[in-house]
């Protein structure tokens, strides 16, 4: 798959649509920041980092049974998707987009289910 400004685009629209329902993370915040500037997008890589050690592992996220850990393993594939866009060496998996999209339906359908 080849990444463009689309992609990343997209992974902006879906952070700032949800983050509304889920708590406040600064590591949340910070990666919308860094959607919304091109030439951020490198800092990316460093920030999946952030999100995987400060919020998916100390919170057993990877479990994948609330709305909020949903999220969590949405943010770290916004963030990849951002690095791949960047066009820096060493990209993130090749379908860190498609699971940012598989992460939101799963995120959309699991709110609706628990209201």
């Amino acid at each position: 798959m080849q990444y463009t400004l689309e992609h990343a685009a997209q992974a902006l629209e879906i952070m700032q649509r949800l983050l509304p329902h889920v708590p406040p993370r600064p590591e949340y915040i910070e990666l919308v920041s860094i959607l919304q500037k091109p030439e951020r997008w490198k800092e990316a890589h460093a920030h999946f980092n952030k999100i995987r050690v400060n919020i998916t592992l100390p919170n057993g996220s990877h479990k994948w049974s609330k709305p909020e850990d949903i999220f969590t393993c949405l943010a770290e594939n916004a963030a990849k998707t951002a690095y791949n866009c960047s066009g820096e060496p060493a990209p993130f998996d090749i379908d860190s987009f498609e699971r940012l999209l598989r992460c939101e339906k799963q995120f959309l359908e699991a709110k609706h289910k628990n209201g």
